[in-house]
């Protein structure tokens, strides 16, 4: 089989044609974008999403430790939901409103002994957030000891 000189039945057979169709300087960077470009976006779809869990597992163990610390530093038990609702509001406005995290988290509060605010007795705090941008949950427990010089 004969090899034949499609440019000369193109009418391309000066070298000065071939000028115009030769140069490949640039090229490459051209077809890096076009074939690669579609491979980053899958790539940064799943970046984005395991940062989003990331950051609401952050904020569920920083919430429930909050939870926790205004539990057993409460002057009195009549205090502590008030003292609580103010944590949570403050952290709706800020933190759960900036990620995207539902504004009703569920909180579950067990204390060690009756009535929680004994001196030495443990509160353990449960919270429950979930995602408004991907729907993932996250959950997380804190745990913190009333003060043992604390007057009851």
């Amino acid at each position: 089989m004969k090899i034949r000189n499609y440019s000369a039945r193109l009418g391309i057979s000066s070298p000065e044609h071939w000028k115009l169709f030769g140069d490949e300087e640039g090229s490459a960077i051209v077809e890096f974008i076009i074939f690669a470009l579609p491979l980053f976006v899958p790539l940064v779809i799943y970046l984005t999403s395991i940062n989003q869990g990331a950051q609401i597992q952050y904020e569920a163990r920083n919430y429930a430790r909050q939870i926790a610390r205004v539990y057993v530093t409460s002057p009195s038990q009549d205090l502590v939901a008030p003292r609580i609702k103010a944590v949570t509001q403050l952290f709706e406005s800020s933190t759960f409103a900036s990620n995207k995290i539902d504004s009703s988290p569920r909180i579950e509060i067990h204390c060690s002994q009756n009535p929680c605010l004994t001196p030495n007795g443990k509160v353990e705090v449960k919270v429950f957030l979930v995602s408004s941008y991907l729907g993932t949950s996250a959950v997380a427990t804190a745990l913190q000891t009333v003060d043992a010089w604390r007057n009851s």
